[in-house]
């Protein structure tokens, strides 16, 4: 007579079966995923049919750039205005500089003279900003505004965002983060990432036309990835990736994911901002 009961013998065959179906059960290839549709996306915006690169580049990020005072490069309009255009290509530049000068793991801010600058890049930017605003109002303004001041006060901003944004990223989600490694160290370091913005600069209103497809791919690259990052982080807490990061692959699956409110929030302005335009609403 068996020492089992009819349940228990039931119980231990469907245990044995999940545990036969987590052996086999593989996981799926996220990183093969995250590869396939971002490529796909790509594709669909340099070979889709209908309009110039350059305008399907502007249509995709119409709801969220104001596409005001553009700058144009080589007889081509940027997709965004002149200081969206400092400020993200100064972002997408500064995000990979961190990188190659190793600080991909850095999670502490810059000694205080150095975020004090990365502050005052703020503060100039937002003085920029308002006085054009004001002439745009038809307010007394402090000085004439011009595009390439709107783009230089944009490439200091950017470089206090992308700074500001990887110390975030890295403290939220690395588990191997280093909290005593500053992102900048020591001057040097921050006049080389100035430096590159000044030769993008240089080339923007030298009107050095070789170079508008790459700055313009880093522009807008740079505000989609802004979005991008920030939905990426949201995702990523919301799975429970918070400090379990040790390397970037790991973070394949909430990647792949991201790229779906990504796509929902940039294409869902942009339509409406269309709409609204059609409709008389905004000029």
């Amino acid at each position: 007579m068996s020492e089992y009961t009819p349940d228990e013998i039931l119980r231990m065959a469907q245990e044995r079966i999940a545990a036969r179906q987590a052996e086999t059960r593989r996981p799926l290839p996220w990183g093969a995923i995250f590869a396939g549709s971002f490529s796909a996306l790509l594709v669909a915006l340099l070979f889709s049919p209908g309009m110039p690169l350059e305008w399907k580049m502007y249509a995709v990020v119409h709801g969220i750039c104001a596409q005001q005072h553009n700058i144009f490069v080589g007889g081509l309009q940027f997709p965004l205005c002149a200081r969206n255009s400092g400020i993200y290509l100064s972002f997408m530049l500064t995000f990979i500089y961190l990188y190659a000068i190793g600080r991909g793991r850095a999670g502490k801010l810059p000694p205080g003279h150095i975020s004090l600058t990365l502050v005052a890049f703020v503060a100039i930017m937002a003085v920029d900003g308002f006085n054009s605003l004001f002439l745009d109002l038809g307010l007394p303004n402090w000085y004439p505004p011009d595009n390439f001041l709107r783009t230089l006060t944009g490439m200091g901003m950017g470089i206090t965002i992308a700074t500001m944004l990887h110390i975030v990223l890295n403290n939220t989600l690395r588990q191997n983060v280093d909290p005593q490694q500053p992102v900048f160290t020591r001057w040097t370091e921050l006049l080389g990432i100035i430096a590159i913005d000044l030769l993008a600069l240089a080339a923007i209103y030298g009107n050095l036309g070789i170079t508008f497809w790459p700055l313009a791919f880093l522009a807008f690259f740079g505000i989609l990835g802004v979005l991008y990052l920030v939905c990426l982080l949201v995702t990523s807490l919301f799975m429970g990736y918070e400090g379990k990061v040790t390397s970037i692959r790991q973070l394949a699956r909430p990647a792949t994911i991201a790229l779906i409110p990504t796509l929902l929030i940039a294409g869902t302005m942009s339509w409406l901002r269309f709409w609204m335009e059609s409709m008389g609403l905004v000029i």
